[in-house]
């Protein structure tokens, strides 16, 4: 089962790109800060329309999802899904909607239906 440590090396384990900004000395051991890292490259991936890149996303968000303690279910929550932009405009970012895990798919739907309750909408 994967903690607030062994999530962040997990995520760093697969992506080795992201180790300078997941370990930056003014947020290692914040585990939303480090997991922003990861949203941030995610959106990236998504605005570009890097597929793979996406898929491998998933892959490693869907490993964490099914085996980690609360605090990391609430970090991809609050510091992952809730930052992803599927919407499309200038750029095509709906493909990637689309192309989640279902389980995945469904806790973006449950935490964007819940932000915009608590937001009025």
């Amino acid at each position: 089962m994967h903690n607030s440590v062994t999530a962040i090396d997990y995520i760093e384990a697969k992506f080795p790109h992201l180790r300078e900004a997941l370990r930056d000395e003014d947020w290692d051991g914040l585990l939303h800060l480090q997991m922003g890292v990861f949203a941030d490259w995610a959106q990236k991936s998504i605005d570009a329309g890097h597929q793979e890149e996406w898929n491998q996303i998933t892959n490693v968000f869907m490993d964490l999802w099914r085996d980690c303690t609360a605090d990391v279910i609430n970090a991809l929550n609050v510091s992952f899904l809730e930052h992803l932009n599927f919407s499309d405009s200038k750029k095509q970012r709906s493909w990637a909607y689309a192309a989640m895990p279902e389980e995945m798919r469904k806790a973006w739907d449950e935490m964007e239906a819940y932000n915009r309750k608590l937001h009025g909408g």
